[in-house]
């Protein structure tokens, strides 16, 4: 039997039905705190093991976090104050390169990338279409066209031998997806750009902290988008995103864009003690400033960056060795990297089954990103129909993204992996 809680929405009423699975007492009434709708009734499973714990990552620095917060908000500096550009200086040096400009989401960040590229209208960037809708939105919210191509079967990435013959005149930019925190094969997708003069983009939405080939991601491509959400591998409390460049230009135009596309934001003056006016707006921007409190809670976390994708490479490895011997594949990053392993992804040919199973039993597991882009309601009037890009459906098909954070204990760890094992 299945340990349910069926609610009453009129008065919030939480009540248990039964208990029990395979033996096991499976959870109680304080740890209701996830949810699931089966068909027509409110018949509710709580989640014991969940994708992401904020409430863990928070409690692990609760006092530090507190304490910023509230320096922040007696500071009265709430947008663009200092915490800003210390971690924008702090997170370029991290990844090894010159810049780093903090604005309100991961998705703002590839918006605004592309948009310091001048690309536009009647300009195509090639990416996949695996990722989260974002990605190809950002293209399409420039004007431009966005052109999808296939991924390569092991790391689930851009396919770098489907790039040359996706390129045209009108080909501004290649942007790669580092997909949940694999690195994408970037040498090749380097060299393309070099020979064709087209801008790298990378979408690192997931992927704080991974390295490719010795280096950071972030310190590779034109630029370099990165989400800060809650659950992301550097999240913060709220949204926000950090684009990194090598650029000056690059460095100043996402400057003016984010403040409304004022070539000299009128930030505090602390000589003058006032906002620094007037300030010439020289393009239609932006407003897209990432909050004090943001970036004081991501200084926090990011010292601590590196110790925590350990841990999620710790239980990659447990995992990658427990579905190798019954062999199951999984997503696997190029040679000499380090991925940072947001979440563990296992492909299965029956993999609704499989989710369902672990649903029952408190596990939550994901189908992240279904469907693909170039198959979701928003792109359908590009015509794009099933078969157009096979790996990447069939990874779409059989994907099931499992839990991978660094605060999962060793004994929920097996518990994810014996159950998925059992289910197959």
């Amino acid at each position: 039997s299945i340990f349910v809680f069926i609610t009453y929405p009129r008065s919030g009423l939480c009540l248990p039905n039964t208990v029990g699975i395979r033996g096991r007492t499976i959870f109680s009434v304080r740890d209701c705190r996830h949810y699931h709708i089966i068909g027509f009734k409110e018949i509710l499973v709580a989640m014991r093991i969940r994708m992401y714990d904020n409430v863990a990552q928070y409690l692990s620095d609760k006092e530090a976090i507190d304490a910023a917060v509230l320096s922040v908000l007696e500071s009265g500096e709430l947008v663009m104050g200092p915490d800003v550009r210390a971690l924008e200086e702090e997170f370029a040096a991290y990844c090894g390169t010159n810049y780093a400009v903090g604005v309100t989401s991961g998705t703002s960040a590839l918006l605004l990338a592309l948009r310091a590229l001048g690309i536009g209208e009647g300009d195509e960037v090639i990416t996949v279409a695996n990722s989260d809708i974002p990605t190809s939105q950002a293209v399409t919210l420039t004007g431009a066209k966005v052109v999808w191509v296939d991924i390569e079967p092991i790391g689930c990435n851009m396919d770098p031998d489907q790039i040359e013959a996706a390129i045209t005149p009108k080909t501004r930019a290649i942007l790669p997806v580092h997909l949940h925190g694999v690195p994408a094969d970037l040498d090749p997708i380097l060299k393309i750009s070099e020979k064709y003069d087209v801008a790298v983009v990378d979408d690192a939405a997931l992927a704080a902290g991974a390295r490719y080939r010795g280096n950071r991601i972030g310190s590779l491509g034109s630029l370099t988008a990165f989400s800060t959400a809650p659950g992301k591998i550097l999240g913060g409390i709220g949204s926000g995103g950090l684009i990194t460049t090598e650029d000056r230009s690059l460095y100043n135009r996402l400057n003016t864009l984010r403040h409304y596309g004022r070539e000299d934001p009128p930030y505090r003056d602390k000589q003058s003690m006032g906002p620094k006016w007037p300030s010439d707006t020289i393009e239609i921007g932006y407003n897209e400033r990432i909050d004090s409190i943001q970036a004081a809670v991501l200084r926090i976390r990011l010292p601590q960056l590196d110790e925590l994708s350990v841990r999620r490479r710790e239980i990659a490895e447990i995992y990658s060795k427990g579905f190798e011997k019954v062999g199951v594949r999984y997503q696997q990053p190029p040679p000499d990297s380090e991925a940072v392993w947001r979440v563990f992804t296992v492909l299965l040919p029956d993999r609704d089954r499989v989710h369902a199973g672990l649903h029952a039993v408190g596990i939550e597991s994901s189908l992240a990103y279904v469907p693909a882009d170039h198959l979701d309601v928003c792109y359908r009037d590009l015509g794009y129909r099933p078969g157009s890009l096979p790996e990447t459906e069939v990874f779409c098909n059989e994907l099931l993204a499992l839990p991978c954070h660094p605060y999962m204990s060793n004994a929920e760890i097996d518990e994810v992996l014996t159950t998925v094992v059992e289910l197959l």
